[in-house]
């Protein structure tokens, strides 16, 4: 049998080789992996002593492997030896090696055996991923902890404890996950943040799930946690906005802003608060009301809508995401588009580009990230948004935030006066909410602990938003750093010279007085019953008619 390698040996006949690990090349590893791995265009590994079959080594071998870089030889050597390669670049070490290396590869029985381990892996994800599907889980939680992983999933916007494996076992089974991802996660590792989707190609998803996205988070505790967002097949393309929750006026609004061809139109709202849903059957629908007869244009990173008769843009995955965006929005106007859909403003060039489509006469349907409807123009400005480009709303088209709140399920939930007595709701508040609605303790309920009929005393969710219309008068207060003003003049009733809209916190608590939803959760997800009593007393009345109209319509269903 051949004795190994010396550490002098490895160093000079490395030193023949082409380094592919370091930072900016072409199989980069992070710099805490570059102490245990180094990578060669030759075929060769050298891997820290001890090391070899570590799991984030294996799948470092693997994904070079994927790139068509094999390692078909690898080489155990001290870490100080690992480390003089990346610090002199190989440029420093002896040209002249004393030994032929001749490792030997790992045996066929160890090949197998690993592959088998993750083929296992892969299996157990995806048993995961189709129990997650069944619940209609949003998104499914890996936390990887010392004492092991706990698995959870997020069903109808509430987190349910599903199982938990090993600590090793977890990390195996998120390293999985991107063994087979597309994205940012082809290059990264253990100790990197990290992106990535996987598609029904993966074979991995039920059939009832279109894409996974995923995104990693390396832990303080040097272990990692994955969120996996759940995409589900569209049987139908969907049309439907006013199914979603929005109230009348807000379905209105939606309507008369599809109607228009030219302007800027913006979603904003936190991650899964259903924008995508919103924006899709709106575009959908435009499509359909104008006899297919306009053409749209969209962009996105990654593909999430599914727009009728919509030419959609391939945009790279990863660090050239931006420069993709760029250059399809480029495309886009000289393309003969009526209808442009970025997936997100999020850049001020990109700011820019959506304030020049508008300008010139398209219709720009975007997101960006924002905690109100007004919110969105402060968003703009902060993107570099020229105010007096915002102060015209033939540019500024209209304006929809949104979130999403559980639908309480009618057989188990519990009236008020129950849930003040057992803890279920604390007095003051729901005193506070029996003065302000103006109904009895028996007639409003929080969420019940579930039963037959629901999940977790929830049967859905359903949509509490803001959508504004903006006129010049509006604009102008607002881009005149008048917010506070802007705000009163848009909830002034139209009667008395104002534009009649209400924000998101005031169709909450309709909401939440008509049965539909928790004031409970109102106060976790949208704001303080006690901050509508003090900012918002003069919608108090239409607060109170509005909390009738809705439990009439509900008595009826």
């Amino acid at each position: 049998m051949n004795a190994a390698p010396s550490a002098d040996d490895v160093r000079q006949a490395a030193s023949r080789w082409t380094l592919l690990s370091g930072s900016g090349q072409p199989l980069e590893l992070a710099p805490d992996m570059r102490r245990n791995l180094a990578l060669f265009k030759e075929g060769t590994a050298i891997v820290r002593t001890g090391c070899r079959h570590m799991p984030a080594v294996r799948m470092a071998l693997q994904r070079a492997e994927r790139v068509g870089m094999p390692q078909k030889t690898v080489i155990e050597a001290p870490a100080e030896v690992i480390e003089q390669v990346y610090a002199n670049g190989l440029s420093g070490l002896s040209a002249t090696p004393s030994w032929n290396v001749v490792a030997k590869p790992r045996p066929a029985e160890e090949e197998d055996h690993v592959r088998k381990l993750d083929l296992e892996r892969q299996k157990s994800l995806a048993r995961i991923v189709a129990a997650a599907a069944r619940m209609k889980a949003s998104d499914i939680h890996m936390r990887v902890l010392d004492s092991g992983t706990e698995i959870k999933f997020r069903v109808n916007g509430r987190m349910r404890e599903f199982s938990s494996v090993g600590s090793l076992e977890g990390q195996e089974m998120i390293r999985a996950a991107f063994a087979v991802a597309s994205g940012q996660g082809a290059t990264g590792t253990d100790s990197t943040f990290q992106q990535g989707a996987m598609f029904q190609k993966s074979g991995l998803l039920p059939s009832s799930v279109e894409m996974l996205r995923l995104q990693y988070t390396p832990t303080s505790d040097f272990r990692g946690a994955l969120v996996m967002r759940l995409k589900f097949v569209s049987k139908d393309i969907e049309t439907d906005v006013d199914s979603l929750g929005y109230s009348d006026q807000q379905a209105s609004d939606l309507r008369k802003m599809r109607l228009k061809t030219n302007g800027m139109y913006i979603f904003a709202g936190k991650v899964s608060s259903g924008k995508t849903t919103t924006l899709q059957r709106c575009l959908n629908a435009m499509y359909l009301d104008k006899r297919k007869e306009i053409t749209i244009y969209a962009a996105e990173d990654p593909r999430e809508l599914e727009l009728l008769g919509a030419v959609q843009a391939q945009i790279s995955a990863g660090k050239a995401a931006d420069d993709a965006f760029k250059m399809a929005m480029k495309a886009a106007l000289r393309s003969d588009p009526n209808v442009i859909v970025l997936g997100e403003i999020r850049s001020e060039e990109l700011t820019a580009m959506a304030i020049e489509a508008a300008k010139t006469g398209h219709a720009l349907w975007s997101t960006v990230h924002a905690g109100s409807a007004l919110g969105i123009l402060n968003r703009l400005i902060n993107l570099g948004a020229d105010r007096e480009d915002l102060k015209d709303p033939k540019t500024v088209g209209g304006l929809i935030y949104q979130r999403l709140l559980g639908v309480m399920c009618r057989h188990c939930r519990v009236p008020f006066t129950q849930a003040m007595a057992t803890g279920l709701l604390e007095q003051e508040l729901g005193e506070r909410f029996i003065r302000l609605s103006g109904r009895s303790a028996d007639n409003l309920y929080v969420r019940g602990p579930g039963c037959p009929h629901c999940f977790m005393g929830l049967t859905g969710r359903t949509v509490v938003a803001e959508t504004i219309r903006p006129d010049t008068q509006l604009l102008e207060l607002y881009m005149g750093n008048s917010r506070s003003k802007a705000e009163r003049y848009w909830v002034t009733p139209r009667d008395e010279g104002g534009l009649g809209g209400y924000p998101v916190l005031h169709h909450a608590l309709a909401k939440a007085g008509a049965g539909i939803v928790d004031v409970n959760e109102v106060e976790e997800e949208v704001d303080l019953v006690e901050n509508y009593e003090r900012e918002l007393g003069q919608l108090v009345d239409r607060l109170r008619l509005d909390i009738m109209e809705l439990t009439s319509k509900e008595a009826m269903r």
